[in-house]
């Protein structure tokens, strides 16, 4: 769909320097940048969404590390050294 709008000066010049330096037309670039730009308007994943896979990936299957590390952490030590 064919769109128009009008552009400042300075902001035409920046425009045309970006897509030189990319070597495609201009279009392309609003088209990226706009797409950019809605992007992060718009509502994406939680950042527990992006890691949901990873959590508990340890599969050491014990649900409370964090809260008794040190208990957990002195039974192995004491595992290893009695060998």
């Amino acid at each position: 769909m064919p769109i128009s709008i009008r552009l400042g000066d300075q902001l035409e010049h920046r425009l045309s320097t970006v897509s030189k330096r990319l070597r495609v037309n201009k279009s392309e670039v609003v088209k990226r940048s706009l797409e950019a730009y809605l992007d992060q308007l718009e509502p994406g994943k939680s950042a527990y969404q992006l890691g949901e896979d990873l959590f508990g990936a340890d599969a050491s299957m014990v649900s409370d590390v964090s809260a008794n590390y040190k208990a957990l952490l002195e039974k192995k030590l004491r595992a290893k050294h009695r060998r």
